[in-house]
């Protein structure tokens, strides 16, 4: 045996013994036939002189009933070829059918291990939902070696929400409690089996985008960073004073709110009218406006697109039965803003939304990317879907900075 291993370990025997190897994976046994074809000089002198064949051709067709006949002629025919393969491998060889019952039992094994790790624990439903339907499973099973530490990262986080205790933790600092690691849950599958987790357990709708993933940890009492995610607001205030709020209020001043000064409102908020603008220079326009005619209605600024900041002071105002009114841009952007913000808060009103305002402000437009004509056709309010068939038409767009007199003449009326 050994003299027969050190024969076929030459370089010129390689591709012969894995088409050997591969038949046998694929049939369960060896039998069948091989080709190989492109021989170099090299393996056609040595496989030429053990099988008795000219192949100066290039090309090898050779049945395994044929091989074993010739194999009985030469001084191994006491040798089991298959051990041979084996030996070679250095490591056990399977048929692909053994290989896939293996698979299959170590894949219990490791799913059965972590089931008895967090039986009757909050995780466990969700663990045997994602650990039985999930199609991504069985790779990671056999190609991550930190799946299971993994998957008791995660399950420990969905242990010990904040929420559980009516409390409120940044990622970050949530992330370090849990793993050491303060990025654990930043990106990655870690993230992505944290908000499945949350996903389950609260009965949400998978949506990703990036304010719907900050929602989504929200419910679990996690926030990403409760400092830099702010809006502009002016003239609101809770119903229970709160001094950090006081004197912006008083004086009508424009300030940034942030995620920490919403978090700590536990008070409900007057129900005044809101008027929730896009434009920052168009926000500011009319914090003037209502300062100097002293109006008893507030202002938040979007800045573009709503952060969680800016969705959560708005849900706090919504519950609490404040009138809002949202103004944007007529552009694909802006209508789209607009629709998203209609249909979430039903009682929220259109304010200045009039097609011939495109007439009177718009600017016409070269052309309009399909991207952005498809935003438009995407519309679904009739009154901006309005709007969106209009530009469609003409390719104008109106922007905020030229209805400030509009917005001014309609806050008049509050006075």
């Amino acid at each position: 045996m050994d003299e027969c291993i050190q024969y076929f370990k030459q370089p010129s025997f390689k591709r012969f013994i894995q088409a050997w190897t591969l038949k046998y994976q694929s049939l369960g046994h060896l039998g069948g036939k091989i080709v190989l074809d492109n021989l170099t000089v090299e393996e056609q002198e040595a496989l030429g002189l053990l099988l008795g064949l000219d192949l100066t051709n290039g090309i090898l067709i050779l049945t395994y009933t044929k091989f074993m006949k010739t194999w009985s002629q030469t001084k191994f025919s006491d040798i089991d070829f298959l051990d041979v393969l084996r030996q070679l491998q250095h490591q056990p060889l399977y048929s692909n059918n053994e290989l896939k019952v293996i698979k299959q039992q170590q894949e219990k094994q490791f799913k059965d291990n972590i089931f008895i790790i967090y039986k009757d624990t909050r995780a466990n439903d969700w663990l045997i939902s994602y650990l039985n339907h999930d199609h991504m499973v069985s790779k990671q099973i056999h190609d991550n070696p930190h799946y299971h530490s993994l998957l008791c990262y995660v399950c420990d986080a969905l242990n010990h929400l904040p929420v559980y205790h009516q409390q409120y933790e940044s990622l970050a600092i949530f992330s370090q409690n849990i793993t050491k690691d303060p990025h654990y849950f930043d990106e990655g599958n870690a993230k992505e089996l944290l908000l499945k987790g949350i996903e389950y357990l609260y009965h949400i709708d998978s949506d990703r985008s990036v304010e719907r993933i900050n929602e989504i940890l929200y419910v679990a009492g996690i926030y990403k960073d409760d400092l830099s995610n702010y809006c502009y607001i002016c003239h609101i205030q809770p119903i229970t004073i709160h001094p950090a709020w006081q004197a912006f209020y008083d004086l009508y001043e424009p300030w940034n709110m942030n995620l920490y000064n919403i978090l700590h409102i536990e008070s409900q908020f007057p129900k005044t009218p809101i008027f929730i603008l896009e434009n920052p220079s168009v926000f500011r326009k009319l914090c003037d406006c209502i300062k100097n005619y002293q109006l008893n209605i507030g202002l938040i600024c979007s800045n573009g697109q709503l952060n969680f900041s800016t969705y959560l002071l708005l849900d706090k105002l919504f519950e609490n039965d404040c009138t809002l009114y949202y103004a944007g841009d007529y552009d694909p952007e802006g209508l789209l803003i607009a629709d998203k913000l209609k249909l979430r808060y039903k009682n929220l009103q259109l304010w200045c939304y009039d097609e011939n305002y495109l007439y009177d402000y718009g600017i016409k437009q070269n052309t309009i990317s399909i991207k952005r004509q498809k935003m438009l056709s995407n519309i679904q309010n009739a009154t901006l879907k309005n709007i969106s068939q209009t530009i469609l038409k003409t390719n104008l767009f109106a922007y905020q900075e030229g209805f400030i007199e509009e917005y001014q003449k309609s806050l008049m009326k509050f006075s």
